[in-house]
């Protein structure tokens, strides 16, 4: 078999390879682990990882530069195909070609999916290489911390453990240039003026969304107004309205005289790591948008049960309860989203989700903003290296304080448990909340490069313990209703576990460990300790302090399974564990029998 030679350097694609066998190594049992001299390649006594694919007669091997206990490992960036002549190197494209073929695989998926997953994976690794390219080498948290936004766009890859992390189906490579954030171009809205028989929204007190809209057209909200005359102003994501105007409910609307274009306005926005949700230094709010298209494993549009989730999940934590949670969680703050707004298809018809706008907290505005950097960002490795931002911004503190960069590595993560993984326990065991706290809804305060405060983004994917509804609906009495995310405790637990601790804290140990500044061990100790003190605190649902510190394996999402099976996660999904596949849990203790 004849090996296709890469152009670019090989670290334009080991973001990919990373991506893909980690997610592979979770979820296929035909993963193993071996010395790479048992295998005549030339990294000396390192670990590789091995595939054996019996189906096409072949063996794969990829070189490690870090194993991990904790589900993040680091690849050299090439991988070698074993023949009877040797060996010769083989690029990702032809290893999941013939991945594909095995029936493990092949018996879970059908040939239209395979097909797109290999459409998708082609398209994210494009995407990656193409960004490592342009902006491969940045590094902003090396002097320092940069801005909220700078740090949004230092996520350059995309989710650290899937097969697609940066496949944006519908977006030209010119739309993700224009539009994405790992890109920082910055973008003004599209204005359009709506008739209020077809202008839907939602808010809760003392929001009204009507007069939070015109305060986002900045300077140009007087000829805004002038040109809307009676209608109300609505704002677009220019590349959704572009899309929109394709829609034929929407054509309707503008052939009725009841929605106007009124053309780009207002102040420069960027987008945030999720790309549909957007972000101005000039405004109050960040703005999520419905985009139509599919990032990852869902289409990301917003769902009119989601706006009114997030209405209820603000009115909670901004009332008597909030006030609550703040009293033993002061360095937690929850980002509101009290407001949403979209079109109908006709006066009094049904609301458009392609055309719903959410409204968020935007405590990163341009007079005092706090310096914050979203967790997945911090976390991501640099091309092919074993240093990440997070790396790199210890050694800047280490740097400033005369310190050595071990001692503040390990300082630095304790910081981290107390002040933004804490809250969570406690979010979960004293009140029933259950936050979706994955890295890209963590945004990490910092006061000097230390974690002093954890801003949490998200509402409308927020769900409740089962076993606190009762105390709950004191404070909000519909919640649990139709369209709530309600779990058992037990099962909250599973969900709790990927997000906070797999997704999160588990990210940050193998980014630590990854750069020679602690190890996992080390670090899995400390973050033990906090669980331990935690469960004698009492008096609290224990269930996830007992998940993580007794259960042999944790639940992880399998998302090749997910990508192979091309499943839209949002719209598809009715029970999220289901797609759930176990790992080895790097904290349990087996007690002396």
């Amino acid at each position: 078999m004849d090996a296709i030679t890469y152009v670019d350097d090989r670290s334009n694609t080991a973001p990919s390879v990373d991506r893909l066998l980690n997610a592979l190594i979770r979820e296929w049992s035909g993963c193993r682990f071996d010395l790479a001299e048992r295998f005549g390649i030339p990294q000396g006594d390192k670990d590789v990882l091995v595939l054996d694919l019996p189906t096409t007669g072949a063996v794969v091997v990829a070189p490690l530069r870090h194993r991990s206990r904790v589900g993040y490992h680091g690849f050299e960036g090439r991988m070698w195909l074993l023949t009877d002549g040797g060996t010769i190197e083989i690029e990702l494209f032809d290893v999941l070609a013939m991945l594909l073929r095995e029936p493990d695989i092949r018996g879970r998926s059908s040939s239209a999916s395979r097909l797109n997953l290999q459409r998708r994976s082609a398209a994210s690794v494009a995407a990656v290489a193409q960004t490592v390219a342009t902006r491969g080498a940045t590094r902003p948290f090396a002097d320092g911390v940069p801005d909220f936004i700078e740090a949004e766009s230092a996520l350059r890859f995309g989710h650290a453990v899937h097969p697609t992390p940066m496949s944006r189906d519908e977006f030209s490579e010119e739309d993700s240039r224009r539009f994405g954030h790992e890109y920082g171009c910055a973008f003004q809205l599209r204005w359009w003026a709506v008739h209020p028989e077809v202008f839907a929204y939602g808010s809760v007190e003392p929001h009204d969304v009507v007069e939070m809209v015109p305060a986002l057209a900045g300077d140009d909200v007087a000829s805004l107004l002038e040109k809307a005359g009676a209608s109300r102003l609505f704002p677009m994501h220019p590349w959704q309205a572009s899309r929109l105007m394709l829609v034929p409910a929407v054509q309707s609307l503008f052939a009725a005289g009841l929605v106007r274009d009124l053309g780009l306005g207002g102040p420069l926005w960027r987008a945030t790591t999720s790309l549909r949700t957007i972000h101005s230094a000039d405004s109050t709010w960040m703005l999520k948008f419905s985009l139509d298209l599919k990032l990852t494993n869902s289409r990301r549009i917003i769902e009119r049960h989601e706006c009114d989730r997030g209405l209820s999940v603000h009115s909670l934590v901004k009332g008597t309860l909030g006030d609550r949670l703040r009293g033993i969680c002061p360095t937690l703050t929850v980002l509101g989203e009290p407001a949403w707004m979209a079109l109908r298809d006709g006066p009094g018809g049904t609301v458009l989700t392609s055309t719903i706008v959410s409204f968020r907290e935007n405590p990163f505005q341009r007079d005092n903003a706090p310096k914050a950097a979203v967790l997945g960002a911090l976390c991501e490795r640099h091309p092919g290296q074993a240093e990440s931002h997070l790396s790199d911004l210890v050694r800047f503190v280490a740097k400033q304080e005369g310190l050595e960069p071990s001692v503040v590595a390990e300082c630095w993560f304790e910081r981290f448990l107390d002040t933004a993984i804490e809250p969570f326990f406690l979010a979960f065991s004293e009140f029933g909340l259950l936050f979706g706290a994955h890295q890209q809804n963590l945004v990490v305060g910092l006061n000097d490069g230390w974690p002093s405060h954890l801003y949490f983004r998200d509402c409308q994917g927020t769900g409740y313990v089962q076993e606190f509804l009762p105390m709950l609906r004191e404070h909000l009495p519909a919640a649990g209703g139709k369209g709530d995310h309600v779990f058992d405790a037990e099962a909250a637990a599973r969900l709790f576990g990927y997000y906070l601790v797999i997704n999160g804290v588990f990210a940050v140990v193998s980014a630590l460990a990854d750069a020679g500044l602690s190890s996992e061990d080390a670090l899995l100790a400390r973050f033990r300790l906090l669980l331990e003190r935690l469960a004698a605190r009492g008096p609290g649902n224990p269930a996830c302090l007992d998940y993580l510190l007794n259960s042999p394996t944790l639940g992880s999402k399998g998302n090749f399974l997910f990508s192979l099976r091309n499943t839209n996660e949002n719209t598809e999904v009715t029970d999220p564990l289901a797609g759930y596949v176990p790992m080895s849990n790097p904290l349990f203790t087996r007690k002396p029998a």
